[in-house]
């Protein structure tokens, strides 16, 4: 399971403040926090500082000057994610493509430029669908597309949008079965950010925890979330063994050894 840190987020109150004040103390210090808890990649976006344009090339520098761990560039604009690439060292990921016409035309010729990973949204110029059925359709033309394109399949990631609970309690069991769908269909990779399916419902780091243990029990590769929350991490390494994709229990008994799990 990927692990995408979301805490670079200009979203988040402390982190825009930090941004819009440059701050460059604090944002090291989070990425450097999340590095230690396991990111795989870490997920920026700047999208609600004064310059998203300058405020990506600042980010991304200031975080590389501390940490190794490869940087997801994430925006709805391609000027802001070619800066972030241009910007960025060793292999990269992109967040995010859709089937939405703007987004394709701009965000295509960057995923082949910069070879690198790649969210792919299931949405198109309609918004997001209600239902599986029309995500999954979504996510084949994505297919199509890329096939087309020859980009790599295995450097994709399709996130079918999971939409809040407190709006729609079928909401989860309709993503758990994109995740199904898009792994049997098309033998694809699939990811999601977790937080949005708690949205305002009360204790949601709870519910956070048990949506991507059944994620993962329905084949997903990637979440983009909070690695600092020890709790999450350790269902992750739990979930991981209970699937048998821990061989001897290696992790699971590396991550009990250093103090890393919490029940």
């Amino acid at each position: 399971m990927l692990i995408i840190g979301e805490k670079l987020n200009s979203a988040i109150p402390s982190v825009r403040e930090a941004m819009l004040n440059k701050d460059v103390e604090f944002i090291k210090e989070l990425a450097k926090k999340q590095a230690a808890g396991g990111a795989d990649f870490l997920d920026i976006n700047t999208a609600q500082g004064n310059s998203e344009i300058d405020d990506m090339e600042w980010v991304v520098q200031a975080v590389q000057e501390v940490v190794d761990v490869p940087l997801c560039i994430d925006s709805v604009s391609p000027e802001v994610v070619r800066k972030g690439l241009q910007t960025a060292k060793g292999k990269t990921m992109l967040n995010s493509i859709s089937m939405e016409a703007a987004r394709l035309e701009g965000m295509l010729p960057l995923i082949k430029e910069y070879d690198c990973s790649v969210i792919a949204l299931t949405m198109d110029d309609n918004g997001i669908p209600k239902t599986a059925k029309e995500r999954i359709r979504i996510a084949g033309e994505l297919v199509e597309v890329f096939k087309r394109e020859n980009i790599d399949m295995e450097k994709v990631y399709f996130d079918p949008l999971v939409l809040p609970l407190a709006v729609d309690s079928n909401n989860g069991v309709i993503f758990f079965e994109c995740l199904s769908e898009i792994k049997r269909l098309f033998n694809g990779k699939t990811v999601s950010g977790l937080s949005n399916v708690s949205h305002s419902l009360p204790k949601r780091k709870l519910i956070n925890r048990n949506f991507l243990t059944i994620c993962m029990s329905h084949g997903m590769d990637a979440a983009i979330m909070d690695p600092m929350d020890t709790k999450i991490t350790s269902a992750l390494i739990a979930t991981n063994l209970l699937l048998n994709k821990d061989r001897f229990s290696r992790n699971y008994l590396k991550a009990f050894r250093s103090n890393a799990l919490e029940d």
